[in-house]
């Protein structure tokens, strides 16, 4: 198997092989069979994305650019976006991956974290990127390429990468678990 991971930003790389790893004891796959290609591609929605939608949009966007078939091999591209949406005057971030084989694009998402309403407004109102604003808020350097908003916001006990592992999982999983993503007809529940 090989995976191609649309991203080479190591909290993001990190999280995808930590939700392969993972599934791979869980689906007995064997760690050695799988092969990870690592590259950059544009997400084509904004640097911060505003919505589940655009979060959504630039993963699949970036899945889709970086798929390459191979003849006998099932190939996984996977694409991962982190961004924020508006619920009434909450502003959340949240980490979205979709993975796509060529034909079928599935979709996952890590929890959500409030951000603090500076925060928010920095970049929701004033249109300032997310990274930028972190690094301001934190006073640290780059922290989209370590512990992320995520890191800074929870004390550590959530990071960027930790939100990256669960959305990849979750996105993985009806592709590992396609017995279950198969059945079609009806379900038949019973009256207790």
């Amino acid at each position: 198997m090989k995976i191609i991971i649309a991203s080479t930003r190591t909290p993001k790389v990190n999280g995808v092989k930590k939700a392969v790893a993972a599934l791979s004891t869980l689906f007995s796959i064997d760690m050695q069979s799988i092969q990870f290609e690592i590259t950059d591609a544009p997400s084509g929605v904004s640097d911060t994305p505003v919505s589940i939608e655009e979060l959504m949009r630039g993963a699949r966007q970036r899945a889709q650019r970086v798929f390459q078939k191979i003849d006998n091999e099932l190939v996984l591209s996977v694409g991962v976006e982190g961004g924020l949406f508006t619920i009434e005057e909450n502003v959340f971030l949240q980490s979205w991956t979709c993975v796509y084989d060529g034909v079928t694009f599935h979709y996952g998402s890590s929890g959500a974290i409030e951000l603090p309403r500076i925060l928010a407004k920095e970049v929701v109102q004033n249109g300032v990127d997310l990274g930028i604003a972190i690094d301001e808020f934190a006073k640290q350097a780059d922290v989209r390429s370590n512990q992320g908003t995520f890191g800074i916001l929870s004390n550590d006990s959530i990071t960027r990468e930790d939100s990256f592992e669960l959305a990849t999982m979750c996105a993985m999983i009806p592709f590992l678990n396609k017995g279950i993503y198969s059945h079609s007809g009806n379900i038949h529940l019973t009256q207790v």
